[in-house]
């Protein structure tokens, strides 16, 4: 993440000004440097432009004012500086607001685990509560990973020190139990025979559309599914050939010029609807969170940023459709002229494609790897007798 930035600005009295903005991150801090555009030599801002947004140091003219607005409040732009790239100051101040939060997040966690590490480390016997508190870190740190506020390098870190303190606890463990392998095996066996049934429909007159659907619903029938790692990995290639291989009969069908244009429109649109649709879900989610009595002043902090962003996108998402929809509109007209789109604006005109939806989890490693209980399913280890 880069943690310089300028632009131009004027102040009230006309004065044309530079906008150095520095994140100091480790001090949790924004600088902004006020430069008057005419201390400013051709050399000078080259090297403020380049060299000192690439991190390098820089002696900033005679004249500069030092600000440090609040990366919190509503802009990082003050009141008395005007500039035509408010879009990018917001976007920046979004990016670093939402850095910075993190890893206050990110600390507070860490501490959280080193204390679960610990306790582990001081074991003498299996520790029941020890497994409920750590499956609760892993569970929190994944709604975390959903709602992205923790980086995969991080999530990693975390995942393998807390497969360490299963690891820990599984070493007391008196049994294993071979039914969830049994089990495994049987729920991807039906996955696949009801993927083959699926396919075994797509003929040139099939409707795509509902068999992407069926894929869709199989998947979300199965998705609370604990599989094996080997299981796991047969049954995501399974999804992805079914949808591969319905995708390639359907393209067989729809291959007139105007109808592949038409497709893929309505496919941009698919994917921007289904996009808008999360958006929604994630703002409805985030708003709900943030009115919660139990949510802490940090992430408080850090919803508020989110919900900003979200609204942002939603915006320029819906705009962007709007210009699609016009352009699918004129091309369906030259369809409709030429004669030569007309089956697929009968048959295609709902279709929308579907994304392969992987099965796969940020779980840590499973038990068919390590002999570990994972924690984001495992069984519960019995006690010493």
């Amino acid at each position: 993440m880069q943690s310089r930035f300028i632009t131009a600005g004027i102040l009230k009295d006309e004065t044309d000004v530079v906008l150095a903005y520095e994140l100091k991150e480790t001090e949790f801090r924004l600088d902004l440097h006020v430069i008057p555009r005419k201390a400013l030599s051709k050399e000078a801002y080259e090297k403020l432009s380049t060299n000192w947004v690439s991190g390098e140091a820089f002696e900033f003219p005679e004249g500069t004012e030092l600000i440090n607005p609040d990366i919190n409040a509503d802009s990082i732009l003050p009141d008395q500086i005007k500039s035509d790239k408010t879009g990018e100051i917001r976007h920046k101040q979004n990016e670093w607001a939402v850095q910075l939060l993190t890893n206050k997040l990110w600390e507070s966690y860490l501490i959280e685990l080193d204390k679960l590490k610990k306790r582990a480390a001081e074991l003498a016997h299996y520790d029941k509560s020890l497994f409920d508190d750590a499956k609760s870190y892993w569970e929190r740190v994944l709604e975390h990973k959903k709602e992205r506020n923790i980086t995969q390098e991080r999530l990693d870190k975390i995942k393998e020190d807390v497969n360490a303190i299963f690891e820990q606890l599984k070493t007391f463990r008196k049994t294993e139990s071979a039914e969830f392998e049994k089990g495994s095996n049987g729920i991807r066996e039906q996955i696949v025979e009801k993927l083959n049934q699926i396919k075994a429909k797509a003929d040139e007159k099939a409707n795509f559309k509902a068999l992407h659907d069926e894929i869709k619903a199989l998947q979300n029938e199965y998705r609370s599914q604990r599989l094996l790692k080997s299981d796991e990995t047969s049954v995501r290639k399974a999804y992805d050939d079914a949808f591969h291989y319905i995708s390639e009969q359907r393209n067989k069908y729809f291959s007139d010029k105007f109808e592949s244009r038409i497709s893929g429109l309505k496919d941009v649109i698919a994917k921007m609807e289904k996009g808008l649709e999360r958006d929604r879900k994630d703002l409805d989610y985030f708003t709900k969170k943030a009115e919660s009595p139990r949510i802490q002043s940090l992430e408080l902090q850090l919803l508020k940023v989110r919900l900003r962003q979200i609204k942002e996108t939603i915006t320029s998402k819906e705009d962007k459709l709007k210009d699609i929809h016009k352009t699918l509109d004129s091309i369906l007209k030259q369809a409709s002229k030429s004669g030569k789109a007309d089956k697929g604006t009968k048959e295609g005109s709902d279709e929308k494609s579907e994304q392969p939806s992987e099965p796969a989890t940020d779980a840590p490693v499973s038990e068919e790897q390590t002999g570990a209980p994972a924690p984001d399913a495992a069984p519960e280890a019995p006690s010493e007798q």
